[in-house]
């Protein structure tokens, strides 16, 4: 009789193990992202006044040649992320250049970057990737300037070792507060 009563309930137990369905992340807007690695720990991605690049360095030490950003990351991964200067200014769209190791930076109106892309950025799980079908990928790296305490952001495809730089993840989840 009770095996009984457990096969009447099956069906219902079964359904109960559903998932719910959830709706799309919705559009987010002035996120800062932070950049972590070795030496690297949760410095905020700027933008280079002069030259349109990206650049990882404190907040207490930017140089007046870098500007700081917010970004607007739309929940599609085919649409481009566009970046704002704290002063509201827009700054540009985000690109990396998916071909060796070189700058990412920020395309804007009146300019063109050879062979960059502008789109496929997604976050996972709060980190920066790149999506193309089923792959994720994040060959982000920082490399050494001329100015102490500041790098470059580089995507780097095949994630090999390049000379004064070092892997980095960047996340919209800012470094944690000491003291």
């Amino acid at each position: 009789m009770k095996f009984n009563a457990l096969i009447v309930a099956l069906p219902f137990l079964a359904n109960s193990c559903f998932a719910i369905p959830h709706s799309k992340r919705a559009d987010l807007t002035d996120v800062t992202l932070y950049a972590y690695g070795t030496n690297i720990s949760g410095l905020p991605v700027y933008f280079g006044n002069s030259d349109g690049l990206a650049y990882i360095t404190s907040n207490t030490t930017a140089p007046t040649t870098l500007s700081s950003i917010t970004w607007d990351i739309p929940s599609s991964s085919d649409q481009s992320w566009n970046v704002a200067t704290l002063n509201s200014t827009t700054a540009g769209t985000f690109y990396i250049i998916e071909d060796g190791f070189n700058a990412a930076g920020f395309i804007t109106s009146n300019t063109t970057v050879t062979n960059s892309t502008t789109t496929g950025f997604s976050l996972f799980g709060g980190q920066v990737v790149t999506t193309e079908g089923d792959v994720l990928e994040a060959q982000f790296w920082a490399k050494t300037t001329d100015t102490d305490g500041v790098w470059s952001l580089m995507w780097n495809e095949d994630g090999t070792t390049q000379d004064d730089s070092t892997p980095v993840v960047l996340k919209r989840i800012a470094p944690a507060a000491t003291g």
